[in-house]
């Protein structure tokens, strides 16, 4: 979540630079903070940052609080999941030679990599580790074969090619 520290600011001299505001993504502790947190993974900005700080965020894993807290991570996961998909159609749709279709395959792979640590969290328990990896490698994988049987339809063979060399399912990379 995002905290905005602001030291005591005296007023701005020649000789004394102004002082900035920093913004900074703290580690979530609470499921209040953990809610804040998500909110600013789905709306996709810093995402690195948010990364960070999900990694390092912990939770008290007791009942109700472990139910409502997977439900919005998947939510959140979803959300993305949806804007990958998007912007993908998009890139695909402006894709005008073989350069710009591996690039928009790549940036799709970056982003479900993305979203595959993103819910390998040191915070939640083995199980639902495991659940929500294996929901995200599901989802890429079901893109990948959505896309080669697509490019079944291409005469040349050459977009099969491509989509098989640049798997947007090999979350490794």
């Amino acid at each position: 979540y995002f905290c905005s520290r602001a030291s005591h600011v005296e007023p701005h001299t020649a000789t004394q630079p102004r002082a900035q505001e920093q913004n900074m993504i703290y580690p979530p502790k609470t499921y209040a903070d953990w809610i804040a947190l998500l909110a600013l993974f789905k709306e996709r900005g810093h995402d690195e940052e948010v990364l960070a700080a999900m990694q390092e965020g912990s939770l008290s894993w007791q009942s109700g609080v472990a139910e409502r807290f997977t439900a919005q991570l998947m939510n959140a996961v979803e959300v993305r999941l949806g804007a990958a998909s998007e912007v993908f159609s998009r890139s695909m749709q402006h894709a005008r030679d073989e350069r710009e279709t591996i690039a928009a395959l790549l940036g799709l792979r970056r982003t479900l990599s993305f979203l595959l640590r993103a819910v390998d969290l040191p915070a939640l328990p083995k199980e639902q580790r495991a659940a929500l990896c294996k929901m995200v490698a599901e989802h890429a994988e079901r893109m990948q074969e959505s896309l080669l049987d697509t490019a079944r339809s291409d005469r040349t063979g050459r977009m099969m090619s491509i989509v098989r060399s640049h798997r947007v399912s090999d979350l490794t990379h």
